[in-house]
């Protein structure tokens, strides 16, 4: 999967876990979406049963960070947000598939979003970070 940085400077960056950092390429970077909404990183994602999925986020201090979780309705999706090390600073598992996590850190660092199917059936989702 690539990562695309929709600006030089984000106010969160989404990586998938484990991937290397990359720039946008000429066309990504000229989009209208792009210049529309440059602190807004988006990405969809189909999660399996029962299966995780982990997300790492860098996110400055200071500053209030949206997380969404949007899935197509087929199965309960949770959300935990870990800090670097390891605690759990927000989280949303009630019994939709749409979560919604806010956090304000004290210092700028490498995040851990999980993403947890706890149904049987297959979930299309989209992840926002704002």
């Amino acid at each position: 999967m690539q990562l695309i940085i929709p600006a030089l400077l984000c106010l969160a960056t989404l990586l998938p876990f484990g991937t290397e950092i990359a720039g946008p390429s000429a066309a990504e970077a000229a989009s209208p979406e792009a210049a529309a909404a440059p602190d807004v990183e988006r990405r969809t994602s189909l999660i399996l049963g029962y299966d995780r999925h982990s997300w790492d986020l860098f996110l400055p201090a200071g500053e209030t960070t949206r997380i969404v979780v949007d899935g197509d309705g087929d199965s309960d999706l949770d959300a935990f947000l870990y800090d670097e090390n390891g605690n759990l600073v927000d989280s949303d598992t009630d019994l939709t598939d749409y979560c919604i996590l806010e956090v304000r850190p004290l210092w700028t660092g490498r995040f851990t979003l999980v993403i947890s199917n706890v149904g049987r059936v297959a979930n299309l989702y989209e992840l926002r970070v704002d």
